[in-house]
This record gives structure tokens, C-alpha cells and sequence, in this order.
């Protein structure tokens, strides 16, 4: 009774592009034109490593030899991944963040999960505010519940940083160190950690959040996120010879 009233009052429609949705799509936020167009980003190719989004694991440095692996659905480049991330960062959608989950749940299957938790990075308490809800969290604990493995809340986050997306690299990386702390009495029940965000810029956040894991006592850690920006992903170029 209660999803017939929902849908005398609500029209579902296309996240991109509003389409109504018939019922038959009401566990997606996308109409089948749409994901396909979806599906292609998951297919484009990584500008470093050559491999498709999908199955690229490429890292910022600044995480290279930190973590066991890190895993991404797609680059955070076209207008599409940008309305997909800006419809996560600002509408909880339970259609989206269903979704999302379901497609990081699958990138996570070919990785061996049995001694992890998961958690995730959480979001500055000003928007969790202006927003009523943290994206991370909600995507670490349906990962959690999806691939049956523990959820912790680890980490919280100082209410005096600023916001990441408003620093250069140097910048962000001395406002991630100061931005996060462990809770109080975090005792690790597993000898990994999968720690669940929404966009991976600089690696900033994930390198102070990695330095918290292991000071708590986890001997690996794994990162999982939405999407990878691409500046640091790009091929480094080859210095000409002027000689």
C-alpha cells in the first residue's frame, strides 16, 4: 500500500536524463538509454595503465605501497560521471546509492575480503549538516551488508579543516592530516581494513586516513571508491633532449 502511494505522488525520472521511469526500472536512477551510456564509462580507457576503467587499479603515489589494492568504477572526467557523483554528493537517492553499491560490490568480488572490515571516509560535519546524510557511509555499510563482512565506524572527522576541494595537492595533504582522528577505543577484530569514499582526487584523505588504520592496528588496508580524478593518472611525459 504504501509504494502504490509513493507512486501516485512521486514520478520517477532519469537521474541524467529525466525521463519518467516505468516500474519495471524502479531499482535503477538511470533509463535504459541512459545506462548504457552509463555503462560505457566503466569502458573507457585509463590514460596511464591503458586498461579499462573498470579494471584499473592505478593509485596516486602518494599511495603506492601503502595499501593492498585500490579499486574505482570509473574516471571522474565526463559530464555524465559528474552528474552521477554531483547526484551522490547533494540527493540522497536510495536508487543511486543502490546502485552504486551493487557496482562496487562486483568490482570487489575478484579480491579476497575474508579478514576485512570495512568503513569509510567520513564527510565534513558542515555538510553532512547541509545535506542530512554522508554518501561514504551509506555506501560502506550497504558494501559491508552485500558482501556479508563487518562495518566499523573508525574514523571521525575536525570540525575546524577546511573543505579539500577548495586546496592545491600541498595544501590538501596538510589539511587531511589535521582533518581526521580514530574514535575512541578502536580495537581492529580483523587484520585488514576497506575503507569506502566517493571520489579519489589527490589521495590525500586516504593517505592520513591509512596512517590512523595502522596506528590502530591494522596490518592492510584496501581502498574502494566511485571515482578517480585523472590529473594524477595522466602518463608522466618524457623530458625532451635539447642537446
Amino acid at each position: 500500500m504504501i509504494d502504490f502511494l509513493k507512486g501516485l505522488f512521486f514520478v520517477r525520472k532519469c537521474l541524467v536524463c529525466s525521463a519518467v521511469l516505468p516500474d519495471a526500472e524502479k531499482d535503477t536512477a538511470f533509463c535504459p538509454k541512459c545506462l548504457l551510456e552509463y555503462e560505457k564509462l566503466g569502458r573507457t580507457i585509463c590514460k596511464k595503465c591503458g586498461k579499462q576503467e573498470k579494471d584499473c587499479a592505478c593509485m596516486p603515489d602518494s599511495l603506492k605501497g601503502k595499501i593492498s589494492f585500490s579499486a574505482h568504477l570509473f574516471a571522474y572526467e565526463s559530464a555524465l560521471s559528474k552528474t552521477v557523483i554531483f547526484a551522490l554528493k547533494r540527493q540522497n537517492l536510495s536508487t543511486l546509492q543502490n546502485f552504486l553499491v551493487s557496482q562496487l560490490a562486483n568490482r570487489l568480488f575478484s579480491y579476497d575480503l575474508s579478514d576485512y572490515t570495512v568503513t569509510y571516509a567520513p564527510r565534513k560535519p558542515k555538510s553532512v549538516r547541509e545535506y542530512g546524510f554522508d554518501q561514504a557511509e551509506i555506501l560502506a555499510q550497504g558494501i559491508a551488508k552485500t558482501l556479508e563482512l563487518p562495518f566499523e565506524d573508525i574514523f571521525s572527522h575536525a570540525h575546524f579543516s577546511k573543505l579539500q576541494k577548495e586546496l592545491n595537492a600541498k595544501e590538501r595533504a596538510e589539511n587531511a592530516e589535521k582533518s581526521y582522528k580514530l574514535r575512541r577505543d578502536v580495537i581492529p577484530e580483523t587484520k585488514g581494513l576497506l575503507i569506502v569514499d566517493d571520489v579519489m582526487t589527490t589521495g590525500s584523505t586516504m593517505a592520513a586516513l591509512i596512517s590512523l588504520a595502522k596506528e590502530a592496528g591494522y596490518e592492510k588496508v584496501a581502498v574502494v571508491c566511485v571515482a578517480k580524478t585523472v590529473g594524477w593518472a595522466l602518463p608522466v611525459p618524457a623530458k625532451e633532449n635539447f642537446l
